[in-house]
């Protein structure tokens, strides 16, 4: 396969930081697209998918260094560990416009530089948009509305764009460290994977470099779920 131009959003760390080095191990440029700027490149500028002026900022630089785009993937996202009792649609807000806007308004931007390099894109989702999960009520419902945004662009912007999701359940990142101490909620976690032990990032990666790849090519509107079989229940 030759190299491809891929852009990660939330690329400097965490999930987003496997998928840029799957990709580049690949033989691909990548671009990190991150509020931190990219770590493999200081020339990159920041970015903000909330932030229509950052994000054209963004997408103009990486079209005047690489002349094109093949694949986007939407990993950027925050997370909101409270329940639909105590956090209401003002402290839901921020989270969708990152969750879900900015996966949207990343896809329209690229859209036409896509669809020149019959290209790809990957939205990273959550098993949490699958399965209702207690006391994380934003999360997943933010999630939800990715699967059914990737289904829905799938379908309008074929045949030129595909576009597919991965969906993980609680990867081991910086994101999920709150977490990872609590020995009461790993073990609460574990007992709802089937194969008894979570994913890395680099599982999650894999399947990220699949959707991207040419065994992919007549695959779209699909979710990969990286979970150990937690939606198989």
């Amino acid at each position: 396969m030759s190299a491809l131009v891929a852009v990660v959003t939330g690329g400097a760390r965490g999930i987003g930081a496997a998928v840029c080095a799957s990709l580049r191990q690949a033989g691909h440029f990548v671009v990190a697209g991150d509020l931190v700027g990219d770590p493999g490149d200081g020339a990159v500028p920041t970015l903000d998918v909330t932030d229509e002026a950052s994000r054209h900022r963004f997408v103009e630089w990486v079209i005047a260094r690489y002349g094109r785009v093949d694949v986007l993937v939407n990993n950027a996202g925050i997370n909101d560990r409270r329940g639909a009792a105590e956090a209401g649609w003002v402290e839901w807000q921020p989270l969708f416009d990152v969750n879900v806007g900015g996966v949207l308004e990343m896809s329209r931007g690229l859209r036409e530089q896509l669809a020149k390099r019959q290209g790809c894109i990957v939205n990273v989702a959550s098993t949490g948009g699958h399965l209702a999960i207690a006391g994380a009520a934003a999360y997943g419902v933010s999630k939800a509305a990715v699967l059914h945004l990737t289904r829905v662009l799938a379908i309008e912007w074929a045949p030129r764009v595909r576009v597919n999701s991965v969906s993980p359940t609680l990867v081991p990142t910086p994101m999920t460290a709150d977490v990872l101490g609590n020995a009461q909620y790993m073990q609460a976690k574990l007992a709802t994977i089937p194969l008894g032990v979570l994913p890395e990032v680099e599982d999650v990666a894999a399947a990220v470099a699949y959707l991207c790849g040419p065994q992919a090519r007549r695959v779209t509107g699909q979710d990969i779920a990286v979970d150990g079989g937690v939606v198989a229940r």
